[in-house]
């Protein structure tokens, strides 16, 4: 996983937060083989939205977005933000997804 101190940064700010990304953490590091693909990924997580280059996953009830790439050739899960619900709104993460 690239990316993981985002989320370390996320769980520090957001104490709420800190079960459900480590919930996240856990399951994408178990992930065995590494997903492959989005339908996959959907299997073990039925929170991820597919949006653009991105996979969406909300967090904590839909309290937080994690916006990720995956490499599904390489089997890599590149964390590029964690966003509360309004952040997530104000759409500045789309570019990075090409949306």
């Amino acid at each position: 996983m690239i990316g993981k101190h985002l989320i370390e940064a996320a769980q520090k700010k957001h104490s709420t937060w800190k079960g459900s990304l480590g919930s996240w953490v856990r399951i994408v590091e178990g992930v065995n083989p590494p997903w492959n693909n989005f339908p996959a990924v959907r299997r073990t997580r039925k929170d991820a939205d597919s949006v653009g280059d991105c996979v969406v996953f909300n967090i904590k009830d839909n309290d937080a977005r994690l916006i990720t790439y995956i490499n599904y050739e390489m089997g890599t899960v590149t964390v590029l933000a964690v966003l509360t619900h309004k952040e997530y709104d104000r759409g500045g993460w789309k570019n990075a997804c090409n949306c």
